[in-house]
């Protein structure tokens, strides 16, 4: 009498097939969502950097500026008018890049709102109106604190996005070995619980006659 190897049934490939078939589709769809999370980091974290970053330098610029101003209006304004004037320009060329950057909707309320100011000085300044000028270059400051702030906060959740997606990724990670091994073992209990063919040997049936 032989034993002949495992011998799968039509049932047990069937099973075997779908449950390989599931860790191919496991592995695949995950390689999928790992390149959309990446493609969505670089995107947050390029936000962070040109939106964020880059904008928080424009706003200590735009500060300094602004203050630079406050203390020429506070001064002999007959000798600085020029000053101011060229101070102005340097507002204006930062105010065009910071407004080609994402602005939220509550930034775009307070940016409208600087340049309005800004465009005020100017006015006050041509009209000799130096004491009012001043006034509003205050409100400029005032301004651009409530902005610096706004920069803290969408920093903030730009960030806590970025890492919000990585701790998803990371239980993704163990959820999907998780699985492959449960799969694995369900594999392995198929082809353990498969019974040997048992065949006849020719010979043994001679003896017996």
């Amino acid at each position: 009498m032989i034993f002949k190897n495992l011998s799968f049934t039509t049932q047990n490939k069937i099973k075997t097939t779908t449950l390989i078939f599931s860790i191919l589709c496991l592995i695949l769809l995950t390689n999928i969502q790992e390149r959309l999370m990446i493609k969505h980091v670089n995107e947050s974290v390029t936000s962070l950097y040109e939106d964020r970053v880059v904008v928080g330098n424009y706003i200590l610029q735009l500060s300094n500026y602004i203050e630079e101003i406050s203390q020429l209006l506070k001064s002999n304004v007959t000798y600085n008018t020029h000053k101011i004037q060229a101070t102005l320009a340097h507002i204006d060329t930062i105010n065009i890049a910071y407004d080609k950057t994402y602005l939220t909707e509550k930034e775009k309320i307070s940016f409208k709102k600087l340049i309005d100011d800004i465009e005020q000085i100017k006015e006050h300044l041509a009209n000799s109106a130096y004491s009012t000028a001043f006034a509003k270059s205050l409100e400029a400051e005032k301004v651009l604190r409530i902005l610096s702030s706004i920069q803290v906060e969408e920093g903030k959740n730009k960030l806590d996005e970025v890492l919000n997606m990585t701790s998803t990724r990371s239980f993704l990670s163990y959820l999907e070995i998780v699985i492959i091994i449960v799969i694995s073992v369900l594999i392995q209990k198929i082809v353990l619980s498969t019974k040997p063919i048992v065949i006849k040997n020719p010979k043994d049936n001679h003896q017996l006659n």
